[in-house]
């Protein structure tokens, strides 16, 4: 197979931003952000933990990677628009890092927050088809708006939306939700502040389930292969999903249970094997609420 950079599809250089919907959105998205964080200081105050706080500030990090997925999956944003940053030739909007805050930042600490609870698989279903939900509510009205959009052959796609994105989205928000919760252990005092690496770090890992998609994408293959590596990838994120809420709640065990050969003769497997007591209401443990 001969692939040809020409025959790949090139974004529409020449479009530019809808200055009203740009407003819009950008009004909408601050204040989401500005309460999640009011939310996360009153959380911080209440259980002396910044946790909540630290994956805001992660989501905002998490936004480093767009132009990179942007360039891989066929999205692109005027280049005219109110700018966060301009990375591989493409440029990334303020409100698009906005929408990283919330997505990737906020709502994983609120799953993370049910899992702790003890939110049971079902429940945590219902979790991830509301995210979705509110993903397709901010995402299908943008490419008509005019303030981004998906070039080329995009394969399941509605109202401009390739649902793929969905999958992809919803597999890295939950990955952060299930590290924060699963190796609370691990972020307690000065470590806490690696909670800001983790949705870039969770997030860039589900794009292993996307790569089906992305590489198909990057070549001048026909559209059926297309859609069968679209739909390749939306498989493998549904199952990562189901497999994520399973370690979430506790389902499944990352560890055998301690009573295994293998446990006992692991002092160290031991150690992490052993029910964890419950979190100490102290700034120097990660609490979540």
């Amino acid at each position: 197979m001969t692939t040809s950079i020409v025959a790949i599809a090139q974004p529409p250089w020449g479009m530019t931003t809808p200055t009203t919907a740009q407003t819009i959105i950008t009004v909408i998205l601050t204040t989401v952000v500005a309460a999640f964080v009011v939310a996360a200081l009153r959380d911080w105050k209440r259980c002396g933990s910044p946790a909540f706080l630290l994956m805001l500030i992660g989501g905002y990090v998490c936004s480093f990677n767009e132009a990179t997925v942007d360039v891989l999956g066929h999205c692109f944003f005027p280049n005219d628009g109110v700018l966060g940053y301009t990375a591989f030739g493409r440029g990334v909007p303020v409100w698009v890092i906005l929408a990283y805050i919330v997505f990737f930042g906020g709502l994983s600490y609120v799953m993370a927050a049910a899992f702790k609870n003890g939110a049971a698989r079902g429940t945590m279903w219902s979790g991830i088809a509301i995210f979705g939900v509110l993903n397709v509510v901010l995402e299908m009205p943008m490419p008509g708006a005019g303030l981004y959009v998906y070039y080329g052959y995009q394969p399941f796609a509605v109202g401009g939306f390739p649902l793929s994105w969905l999958v992809i989205n919803s597999v890295g928000s939950l990955f952060g939700a299930v590290v924060m919760v699963r190796l609370s252990w691990f972020f307690t005092g000065a470590r806490q502040l690696l909670l800001v690496l983790v949705p870039f770090a969770t997030y860039m890992s589900s794009w292993v389930l996307a790569m089906p998609h992305f590489a198909i994408t990057n070549t001048d293959l026909p559209a059926g292969a297309r859609m069968a590596a679209a739909a390749l990838s939306m498989a493998l994120g549904v199952i990562a999903i189901d497999t994520l809420i399973r370690i979430g709640t506790g389902q499944w065990r990352l560890l055998p249970p301690a009573s295994s050969p293998i446990i006992e003769n692991d002092r160290y497997a031991s150690e992490f094997a052993q029910p964890s007591a419950a979190p100490e209401n102290t700034p120097e443990s990660v609490y979540i609420a």
